[in-house]
């Protein structure tokens, strides 16, 4: 605030406008080209106090509670630095997506490697199964297999008693010149099922032939039938097979 301003401001008692600009009207002292101001000119004027202005370099007052310039400027701008930066939601749900997204990747990745490997693993195993064997071997296995099955087969089936007449129907009209030197060996227990029936040869019981089959003894030779015949010749057919593989 200058002085001027201050004098202008200030109410005089005698309650005119603009008092001191009327009562400070300068006088020119005569003979000399100063301005000399009289006592009335400043006899109502009142004191201005000054506390709480300076005086600035710049010219003029200035407030001592004003801030310096710049200053609130650099604050603001030292705020804005040090303030944390606010987190953005969207952002922070980008990240978890990301991130879940990424784990899940891991895991299906890994699952896969694991069943692939589990996968190959039983490949192996099946193809070291189903390596070529020898063929001599594999006919023996056949064979055998063959061969037990058969006579599972025929142990398990009862006896039929018409096949085992016919048998021996068969067996007997080899021997029609030597009826007194032949007989017909059979089981005891096959022997006890054909009572009754007319073989036209002596029955003889013999245990060491298996049931359902017959043996016809001459002077001649020999000549058999049933299971036991049936399965040798089953066992020579596989064993040329086996010869040929």
């Amino acid at each position: 605030m200058t002085l001027s301003e201050a004098f202008s401001s200030r109410p005089f008692a005698d309650g005119s406008e603009n008092a001191a600009t009327r009562t400070l009207e300068p006088r020119r002292a005569s003979g000399s080209g100063s301005r000399i101001w009289g006592a009335e000119a400043v006899q109502d004027v009142a004191p201005v106090s000054m506390t709480g202005v300076r005086q600035v370099e710049s010219g003029g007052f200035r407030s001592l509670y004003t801030s310096v310039p710049g200053q609130h400027t650099a604050t603001m701008r030292h705020g804005v630095i040090e303030m944390e930066p606010e987190a953005d939601p969207l952002e922070e749900a980008r990240l978890e997506a990301f991130t879940m997204g990424f784990d899940e990747g891991c895991r299906v990745t890994a699952q896969t490697h694991a069943d692939a490997s589990e996968a190959h693993e039983r490949l192996t195993q099946a193809l070291e199964m189903l390596s070529p064997a020898p063929s001599g071997m594999l006919s023996t296995m056949l064979s055998a297999t063959v061969v037990r099955l058969v006579e599972q087969i025929v142990g398990e089936v009862e006896i039929d008693i018409e096949r085992l007449v016919q048998r021996c129907d068969t067996v007997a009209a080899f021997i029609e010149d030597n009826q007194g030197k032949s007989a017909l060996h059979l089981h005891p227990d096959d022997i006890a099922l054909l009572e009754g029936e007319s073989i036209g040869v002596s029955l003889v019981p013999d245990k060491a032939l298996h049931r359902g089959c017959v043996r016809l003894e001459t002077a001649d030779g020999w000549v058999e039938d049933g299971p036991d015949v049936r399965l040798s010749r089953l066992r020579a057919l596989m064993d040329d097979m086996e010869g040929k593989s």
